[in-house]
């Protein structure tokens, strides 16, 4: 015949065992939920990373027209001076 105490001790293990595995999968759809928003938000900064970047070398070529642009002025600026 089992004795109490076993079945007791073999209840309780089992309830541990099983809430051990249950305790992991919930772990893991966590850290899967964590991982799929991080995948999210990665591709949203690569996004605005593009855009930026796509900001910055608008910005850069006007400040190369404007810097031709100076250039052109200070030599017509030098040419006056030297017709007087």
């Amino acid at each position: 015949m089992i004795n109490l105490n076993d079945f007791i001790y073999l209840i309780v293990g089992i309830i541990t065992i099983f809430g051990g595995i249950v305790g992991f999968f919930v772990m893991q759809t966590r850290q899967n939920m964590r991982i799929e928003q991080l995948e999210k938000d990665l591709n949203c900064l690569g996004d605005k990373q593009k855009k930026t970047a796509g900001h910055q070398i608008d910005t850069e070529k006007a400040i190369i027209s404007i810097n031709e642009k100076l250039d052109r002025l200070l030599k017509d600026m030098e040419e006056l001076k030297n017709r007087g």
